[in-house]
């Protein structure tokens, strides 16, 4: 039966033989340790590795070296904040500088309600130079036995701490309410106040001795001889301010309440008369 399907039997040990040696002709293919690493060298692997490792090395010892921590901060523009307390406020000192980002100290400056703006650069080794706008106190705002410094636009900086009062011109708040570092103050009545502390003494013949504020009245001027004058909001400034003129100069007229603010102003005497 086998003879007629002529049943070719496979020649194991010749396939055997034959993988064998094409086992060994890819080994002697393969370049040794010694040609692999002249090769390595002349095309310049090894050198480039060494060169990696040492910038790792370097960049590491860098980053750890305590000759680039923030020790110095270098303030510019500082004339109300102590520069102590901006330094506190940009919270780097001892950080490395590669960790500082400029931006959050910047944030954290212009939280003080006395900054207009602030740019904060590094310097390498170990510097941070921060760079300050500063808003001016223009008008003191009391509040009971607390003054407060307040910009030209209204913005309440903080508390004024002088030993002595300057020129600068103080508003007495009677509404009761607090206030606090970055409140608003009623742009309006700011001015109304600066244009009557400059007005008066020259249009009208009044010397204000004091100025105050509150929600039913407005604003309100203390003369120096006892007078109480409401002046209210500043709509209606140059009539308000020419019936005080009438009052004062022209027809002098005894009175210690004065209200300016109806179509109509009136005023009343409390003292009593002399014989």
């Amino acid at each position: 039966m086998r003879n007629e399907l002529h049943y070719n039997q496979p020649n194991t040990r010749a396939r055997v033989a034959a993988r064998r040696n094409r086992r060994r002709t890819a080994a002697s293919a393969m370049p040794g340790p010694r040609r692999t690493l002249g090769s390595w060298l002349a095309s310049g692997r090894i050198a480039s590795l060494v060169l990696f490792l040492a910038s790792l090395g370097g960049l590491i010892a860098i980053a750890v070296s305590p000759q680039f921590i923030v020790r110095n901060v270098q303030i510019n523009g500082a004339q109300i904040l102590a520069e102590a307390d901006i330094e506190e406020m940009s919270g780097v000192m001892g950080v490395p500088i590669w960790l500082v980002q400029t931006g959050d100290v910047e944030a954290r400056i212009a939280q003080s309600a006395y900054v207009e703006h602030v740019d904060a650069s590094l310097t390498l080794p170990d510097i941070l130079t921060i760079d300050l706008v500063e808003r001016q106190p223009d008008v003191r705002w009391q509040v009971g036995n607390m003054r407060y410094l307040v910009d030209v636009e209204g913005r309440v900086l903080g508390l004024d701490n002088a030993a002595f009062v300057t020129d600068t011109l103080i508003i007495e708040d009677r509404s009761g309410r607090m206030v606090e570092p970055n409140d608003r103050i009623d742009p309006d009545v700011l001015y109304l106040v600066r244009a009557l502390a400059l007005r008066l003494p020259e249009e009208a013949g009044v010397v204000p001795a004091g100025i105050s504020w509150d929600r039913d009245h407005g604003v309100m001027i203390a003369t120096t001889d006892g007078r109480t004058i409401v002046f209210g909001r500043k709509d209606n400034l140059e009539y308000k301010i020419q019936i005080l003129r009438f009052l004062t100069i022209q027809e002098p007229t005894e009175y210690t309440w004065l209200d300016l603010r109806p179509a109509t102003p009136y005023y009343r005497n409390d003292t009593s008369p002399q014989p």
